[in-house]
């Protein structure tokens, strides 16, 4: 697959740089206080404080509204709408950071044994990286669960051929190994160069 230019999340959705921000503005303003220049510090404090009150809003509203919440809290929620695509698997290739989803592993594996179907869901983030992947999601009795994330050298290309699929609400799943049986886990999944072509025959279609 071909090498792109890693999208990042913009800064007004990363939730470091949120909270840094109304951190910084709070301290700014304290100073102004103390200073208590006539005129200018009204103004400026009225300023850094309506900028600080928009951010800490933008970092709390996702906590409340599903619509809002940040690819890396787990975007992807089944739906009756949700139709999922099974890919024909051509190359096996580790699935990465697991080390970070060992519970959820652990958890998928119990439900559904050691070999597993997953869901790709693109545009994801990985705790508080500002890179998008393809985040790994095990799908077990109606469930998700993540399990880690498409190697980096090639999930930018797969992210470009899923996105235009799940803005329709498709996504293509794939077939997902625990090659070992106690913590820590490792996992390979397998995918095939036709990720963002949709099969014709309506059979190899299922509904999430």
């Amino acid at each position: 697959m071909p090498s792109l230019k890693r999208r990042r999340l913009p800064l007004w959705r990363w939730d470091p740089f949120l909270a840094a921000l109304v951190l910084g503005l709070s301290l700014v303003a304290a100073l102004f206080q103390r200073l208590d220049l006539p005129v200018i510090t009204p103004i400026v404090m009225t300023l850094l404080l309506a900028v600080a009150l928009a951010a800490a809003l933008a970092l709390v509203l996702p906590l409340f509204v599903p619509r809002l919440r940040r690819d890396g809290e787990g975007s992807l929620a089944l739906s009756p709408s949700t139709v999922l695509v099974p890919v024909p698997a051509t190359e096996v290739f580790p699935v990465v950071d697991g080390h970070r989803h060992q519970t959820s592993i652990e958890a998928a594996e119990a439900r559904g044994g050691s070999r597993l179907t997953a869901v790709l869901v693109p545009g994801a983030t990985s705790w508080l990286g500002r890179d998008l992947r393809v985040a790994v999601d095990a799908h077990v009795g109606g469930r998700l669960y993540r399990v880690g994330y498409l190697p980096r050298e090639i999930d930018q290309a797969t992210d470009a051929a899923l996105r235009p699929l799940a803005e329709r609400g498709v996504y293509r799943t794939v077939p997902v190994s625990i090659l070992n049986q106690k913590r820590p886990y490792k996992l390979q999944v397998s995918l095939g160069p036709t990720l963002g072509e949709l099969p014709e025959s309506p059979e190899s279609v299922d509904q999430g």
